[in-house]
């Protein structure tokens, strides 16, 4: 029996408008993907930065600075979690430089070094003993 069709000829790269299409659908979602995890970590940042200003405001002592402490914490790992999302996305988008991203999102040490799975292991840092959100990752001491 016959083929019914005629020999294939796999089209060369460029001339395949279905395989280009789908190309540029897959970016297109890889992109949109990236923009909603960048969104998720801005607000988790924002949100801890919020639970550390209410628990550095609310001192050292009582029940009320206790729970501040451990939403502060389960903050810091939603936003562990969020940045590892991050870079993997960006990292799945060929961006493998992440230092400048970082900084002008100004996330924290803490953040960095823990994030992923990570932040499950280990307690984050107190943030009534620690510095501030750092605006660089520059060492100062090199500047």
């Amino acid at each position: 029996m016959a083929p019914l069709t005629g020999p294939t000829r796999k089209p060369p790269a460029g001339e395949d408008p279905l395989g280009e299409a789908i190309r540029h659908e897959t970016l297109g979602e890889m992109a949109a993907t990236l923009g909603r995890l960048n969104t998720e970590l801005a607000t988790a940042l924002a949100r801890l930065e919020g639970a550390r200003d209410r628990l550095l405001a609310a001192g050292q002592d009582g029940d009320d600075a206790a729970g501040l402490a451990e939403r502060w914490q389960h903050r810091h790992r939603i936003a562990c979690e969020a940045l590892w999302n991050v870079i993997i996305q960006r990292e799945l988008c060929g961006l493998r430089r992440h230092d400048a991203f970082l900084d002008s999102e100004r996330v924290p040490r803490s953040i960095r070094i823990l994030m992923g799975p990570a932040s499950l292991a280990r307690p984050a840092p107190d943030p009534r003993h620690s510095a501030p959100r750092p605006v660089s990752s520059q060492d100062p001491s090199k500047t």
